[in-house]
């Protein structure tokens, strides 16, 4: 069966893959953009719309306007909810750079899925492990983060980006359970892997360039594929008893140093950071997503090659020769 979906901020990272598998699997799309004019913003999921079978159409949405996703939405059998920033530098003001649009957004989203409830069958959000894991207290068994845990302890003026990230998708549950909504919501780590586009915007985009191009050395230690996370929307949205929320990130943190590693090994040609050796410590229970979407994690040696292969293809990343 061809589902009708939409995909909101279909520019962005994570919603460009999910349009792709989607469109691979015959469902027609409805991508929502900031504006049809940004051409450059855009081509690659017109590219995407000729390559693949299913049909995809282009449609104009503000997070931040009330009404703007109704006539989307309408009539759709499946509302993926990926719009959201994900900003953790340079914020001016956390509550109008990230809690406005993250908020606002889902409520906008949540609300034109109410108002089409006699189509829409599921909507599946993006969250984030951010909305999970607490930076003092530990996991509520003591040991490994569940989707039992909530992060609670971020704040506007604390880690805002994790703050909005809860608040979003809290505000997702509370409309979804009030309108007897089917909610479910994906939360990944780290979101790294092939790029589709060669604008570098997106800060896993930035982060991984910094370290390939030398500049910087940093990187958040819970990752996960692309291609796994847009997968895990998928099967979100077919698997019928899916529900609930779904961490979709390895359990491990990984050093700067086994990143580096890889690279060094699949591009001897180039010079990358030494990166740091700090031990991997298992932290989330990845095990929900695997019994009940049946998604296997690809190893993340293929993620980083991947990537690193693919920023530089696109010309988004230039390393440094040895």
């Amino acid at each position: 069966m061809a589902y009708e979906c939409v995909v909101t901020g279909a520019t962005g990272y994570i919603a460009s893959e999910l349009v792709k598998q989607l469109l691979e699997k015959g469902y027609n799309v409805k991508g929502s953009v900031r504006s049809l004019n940004n051409k450059e913003k855009i081509q690659h999921l017109i590219n995407l719309g000729a390559a693949f079978p299913g049909k995809l159409t282009l449609h104009e949405a503000d997070l931040l306007s009330d009404g703007s996703f109704d006539d989307i939405v309408k009539g759709t059998d499946l509302v993926f909810h990926t719009a959201s920033p994900f900003v953790i530098r340079g914020i001016e003001d956390p509550q109008i750079d990230l809690v406005d649009p993250a908020v606002k957004g889902t409520k906008n989203v949540i609300g034109a899925a109410m108002k089409s409830k006699d189509s829409v069958r599921r909507v599946v959000l993006t969250s984030s492990t951010a909305a999970v894991v607490k930076n003092r207290k530990g996991p509520g068994n003591g040991s490994l983060y569940t989707e039992e845990d909530w992060n609670d302890e971020s704040s506007l003026t604390e880690s805002p980006y994790m703050y909005s990230k809860a608040q979003a998708e809290r505000a997702a549950w509370d409309m979804a359970k009030e309108a007897g909504l089917d909610l479910v919501t994906i939360n990944p780590s780290l979101v790294l892997g092939p790029v589709l586009t060669s604008r570098a915007d997106a800060t896993s985009i930035i982060l991984m360039k910094e370290f390939v191009e030398n500049t910087e050395g940093s990187m958040l230690p819970r990752q996960v594929d692309v291609r796994d996370v847009a997968r895990a929307h998928v099967l979100a949205a077919e698997v019928a008893t899916a529900k609930g929320r779904f961490i979709v990130s390895h359990e491990s943190t990984v050093s700067t140093k086994f990143l580096s590693d890889i690279l060094s090994e699949h591009f001897p040609q180039y010079r990358f950071p030494a990166g740091e050796d700090t031990p991997s410590i298992k932290t989330l229970d990845n095990s929900k997503v695997r019994t009940q979407l049946g998604l296997q994690l690809r190893p993340l040696k293929e993620t980083y090659i991947d990537m690193v292969t693919t920023l530089i293809q696109q010309g988004i990343a230039v390393p440094v020769a040895k």
